[in-house]
């Protein structure tokens, strides 16, 4: 599974919207939507590791589960 289904399912899963992730994690909602834009076109580009971080807090899941083994 890759990054980008991982996210939408732990995000999905607390019913919350993107923006809503972002306002919990504490980042700029435009960290949050570029990474989410740029993961198809670009996806070895991504946000800072403390950010994930946040963003994975945020929804109560580690960063592995969201970034880890993206086979």
């Amino acid at each position: 599974m890759d990054t980008r289904t991982k996210y939408q399912k732990a995000r999905d899963a607390l019913g919350m919207s993107d923006y809503q992730v972002a306002k919990a994690a504490g980042v700029p909602e435009s960290t949050l939507y570029d990474w989410l834009g740029r993961m198809e076109e670009k996806p070895y580009l991504t946000m800072s590791v403390p950010n994930m971080l946040k963003v994975a807090q945020a929804l109560g899941v580690t960063l592995d589960q969201i970034v880890g083994d993206v086979n």
